[in-house]
C-alpha cells in the first residue's frame, strides 16, 4: 500500500511539474514597473516639489525608507521568459524635498501597450473577432 501511494504521489508531482514547461504553451508578455517616457522626463524642472514630481511621473515603484532623497522608477519587459527591456530612472531631491536631477536612460524604442497587442497572434490580439477561415 505504501509503494502504491508513493508511486501515485510521484506521478502526480511529475505531471504537475511537467505542465509548467510543456512545449506549445503560450506565454504572455509581462510588464512590471513604471513606464517612463522622454516627454515625462522633459517636464521635470529643478526645484519641483515631491507632489509636482508625482503628478508628472506617478509614484515610484521603489522608495527606499533609508534614502528618502532618491526615488527609483524601474521597468522590466519580459517576453516569453526573456527580458527584452529593462531600465532604471533615479530621481534625486535636496534636503528641502525639491527635485534636483535624474540619472538613467530610456531604451531607444518607447514602450506602449499597443506594442504588446501587436506581438500577439491575430486571434489573441482581438478576441471578439471571428476568424476568416470559419
Amino acid at each position: 500500500m505504501l509503494t502504491r501511494s508513493l508511486i501515485l504521489t510521484s506521478l502526480l508531482g511529475f505531471a504537475t511539474l511537467s505542465g509548467c514547461v510543456f512545449p506549445g504553451v503560450f506565454k504572455l508578455n509581462v510588464q512590471q514597473g513604471n513606464i517612463v517616457t522622454q516627454d515625462m522626463l522633459d517636464k521635470l524642472q529643478p526645484g519641483m516639489t515631491e507632489r509636482q514630481v508625482i503628478f508628472v511621473m506617478g509614484n515610484p515603484v521603489l522608495r527606499n525608507p533609508y534614502e528618502t532623497r532618491r526615488w527609483d522608477y524601474l521597468y522590466t519587459l519580459e517576453e516569453r521568459d526573456t527580458i527584452t527591456q529593462n531600465y532604471r530612472i533615479s530621481l534625486f531631491f535636496d534636503n528641502a524635498g525639491r527635485f534636483t536631477h535624474y540619472t538613467g536612460t530610456l531604451p531607444a524604442k518607447e514602450i506602449q501597450e499597443e506594442d504588446q497587442l501587436d506581438s500577439l497572434p491575430r486571434e489573441q490580439a482581438s478576441p471578439n473577432t471571428v476568424p476568416e477561415d470559419l
